[in-house]
């Protein structure tokens, strides 16, 4: 396969300064990098905004656009709330309850943890309203291989079920 991994995601923000704050601060993410433009590289449109990049322990970036020329940020009405968000991975159990103290410290309310049977998560909000999701792998080797067994039958399934 050519592609190798995750280089960075990238989303809007309402307000840089605040998701630096949050992301550094609440989340202890690294912010490494930040690029302003008047113009946009890939299409020379003139859209004003800083990118700026949070990176991860895999040298793979979260990344937001403030962009303030532009209409109001919306989230997709037409999708449900908890569909369109974020998982980020912990290394452990013990960080996961770490990092939901460390969100109650913080005033950030969350959902969880939910016991998904192969992850382990907590959900919440950051300050653009993008869902978040922090979570912790329990599946082992053996429950890998049977979820990639089943994913094509069940993909087949669910194919034939909404003809």
């Amino acid at each position: 396969m050519f592609v190798k991994k995750l280089h960075h995601v990238a989303y809007r923000c309402k307000d840089a300064a605040a998701t630096v704050a949050f992301y550094t601060t609440v989340l202890g993410l690294k912010y490494a990098h930040a690029v302003r433009g008047d113009y946009v590289p890939s299409t020379r449109e003139h859209s004003p905004h800083l990118h700026i990049f949070f990176e991860m322990d895999d040298g793979s970036y979260v990344a937001f656009f403030e962009v303030p020329e532009s209409p109001d940020m919306r989230l997709d009405p037409n999708t449900p709330s908890w569909v369109q968000h974020l998982a980020l991975e912990v290394e452990s159990a013990a960080a996961l309850d770490e990092a939901a103290e460390r969100l109650s410290r913080h005033g950030v309310a969350y959902i969880g943890p939910v016991d998904h049977g192969f992850v382990r998560s907590i959900y919440f909000f950051d300050p653009s309203g993008h869902r978040l999701e922090l979570t912790h792998r329990t599946a082992d080797a053996g429950a890998l291989r049977k979820f990639e067994a089943e994913a094509r039958p069940m993909l087949d399934a669910w194919v034939a079920r909404r003809r």
